[in-house]
């Protein structure tokens, strides 16, 4: 359990120096000088982006924490919809899951494969973590 809470952690901390870091880009790209239209334009697009990642990211940290929370109670690595066991391999893969693989296929299957905004979040985070591996 201690991996997959310093796994959690880990990320945790990535994430909010990625948002630090948009952060600070997002306040650079403010200027006060005269440019065209287009140079406006750009910069609004750009505010917008850095807004659209950090909201993102904000629901990254949203389920590391509940993660986090569910390791405290001990209800973590247990199935929120059959209360089953979450295999070790399942956590290590996808350290913030609430739901058995079988659980997971089930919701894709009725709900489609986009399902929820967090399912989603879940699915594009850890293409991006196991990209950093």
């Amino acid at each position: 359990m201690k991996e997959i809470k310093d796994m959690l952690l880990e990320m945790q901390q990535k994430i909010i120096d990625e948002i630090e870091r948009e952060r600070v880009q997002s306040a650079s790209a403010i200027t006060n000088d005269i440019g065209d239209s287009i140079d406006h334009a750009t910069e609004e697009r750009d505010r917008e982006l850095f807004q659209l990642l950090g909201e993102r990211d904000r629901l990254k940290l949203d389920r590391i924490e509940q993660a986090l929370e569910r390791i405290e109670d001990d209800s973590y690595g247990t199935c929120e919809e059959c209360g089953t066991k979450i295999s070790k391999k399942r956590l290590m893969a996808m350290p913030f899951t609430e739901f058995c693989i079988d659980c997971k296929a089930e919701i894709e299957r009725t709900r489609g494969k986009d399902g929820p905004a967090l399912d989603q979040m879940q699915g594009r985070f850890m293409d991006t973590e196991q990209e950093d591996l």
